[in-house]
């Protein structure tokens, strides 16, 4: 009995241990031994180091440059400004990087990777694992060419499974939407008839369980939801004296981030408008909107009015709680939103700035 007690401990002790390793480490360690194998990719332990690594994020950089006429990705480190200037590639099997690519998420350490040719990829940056999800088998009526919209990622704990819901036009204005089961990797239609989708630039976020994107028309935006558990869709209506009531709508772009564990919406001036495709860009302004009680359209509240600023094309995420992310004239800047306009370059050019900050994860995709 002794001695399957102290058994027993030193096996508590490995685990301790190895649930406060890096991802790197942790892969590395699966050549060890089998037991150790086992126990690193099993649920339990994935879902308990992901718990733990909370604190350790990374940034997921997505640009296209024009001169290689070609995507590239790059790990960054939030924790130190000066990595932000120069980080690996990440090169990811059966990807066409001369294509444009959308980032989506993340979701749980893992993102998803849009191609534009119905294309859709999941991936996990941390173990480098890939996978590209099988085209629908659901068709549109003779003569129309399907068209996906938007397309969001997340986690039904009800079912402890990764869901992928994708809208798409099947007929001209008939916005439908599907759904992919990680576990079953196959999709199904839902049963709903959506009102048209615009897909706005930097504008999706995946917030307590549910996706969310914008909606509708320029004259009468709203946020659209989607419950990754029920399955469900749901509208949800800008703040009352929002930035572009005082302004020509389609003056005013729009980002979804997190704020101290509440959704919040940017609103950024794209500048005065030249004509039906040309801004102005030398003075700019942002708002940024909390909602303090999720989906209560009555609790929307004006957080900062930040500015001017110069050359702001996209607001892209928050960071490190007191500053934002932006693409500025095909670069990528921060600045803080405490009387702060002052912007700061990173050596992080490209066409279609994206990134997310990310989780450690080991969560698998097989």
């Amino acid at each position: 009995m002794e001695g399957a007690s102290e058994i027993n401990l030193n096996e508590e002790i490995v685990m301790e241990i190895l649930l406060r390793l890096p991802v790197k480490s942790l892969i590395k360690f699966n050549c060890v031994c089998r037991g150790w194998r086992d126990l690193i990719n099993s649920r339990h332990f994935i879902n308990m180091h992901l718990c733990l690594a909370q604190s350790k994020e990374y940034i997921i950089v997505k640009r296209f440059e024009d001169e290689d006429k070609k995507n590239v990705l790059s790990f960054h480190s939030p924790a130190d400004e000066s990595l932000l200037a120069a980080a690996p590639e990440l090169e990811l099997p059966e990807l066409d990087y001369s294509n444009p690519l959308q980032l989506i998420g993340p979701c749980n350490g893992i993102v998803c990777l849009r191609d534009f040719h119905e294309g859709i990829h999941l991936c996990n940056p941390m173990t480098r694992k890939f996978r590209t999800l099988p085209q629908s088998s659901f068709g549109s009526p003779g003569g129309f060419l399907r068209q996906t919209h938007v397309v969001g990622l997340g986690f039904d704990s009800t079912i402890d499974d990764y869901k992928v819901v994708r809208i798409f036009e099947s007929s001209l204005y008939d916005f439908r939407a599907e759904i992919y089961n990680l576990s079953t990797d196959s999709w199904r239609q839902v049963d709903a008839i959506l009102p048209p989708v615009i897909l706005r630039d930097c504008f999706d976020l995946l917030f307590n369980g549910f996706f969310h994107w914008s909606a509708g028309p320029e004259s009468s935006p709203h946020i659209l939801s989607f419950d990754m558990g029920a399955e469900v869709f749901k509208e949800i209506k800008y703040p009352s004296g929002w930035l572009g009531e005082q302004a020509e709508p389609r003056s005013v772009g729009h980002s979804l981030v997190v704020l101290d564990d509440s959704m919040a919406l940017i609103l950024f001036s794209r500048g005065r408008l030249l004509d039906s495709e040309l801004y102005d860009r030398s003075e700019q302004y942002i708002e940024i909107w909390a909602m303090m009680e999720y989906s209560v359209e009555e609790s929307w509240v004006k957080k900062f009015f930040l500015g001017p600023f110069s050359g702001i094309q996209c607001v892209l995420s928050f960071w490190n709680n007191d500053k934002l992310l932006a693409d500025c004239c095909k670069q990528l800047v921060s600045f803080g939103i405490q009387n702060d306009s002052k912007l700061k370059k990173y050596d992080i050019k490209g066409f279609y700035l994206q990134l997310v900050i990310l989780k450690e994860s080991l969560v698998s995709l097989y």
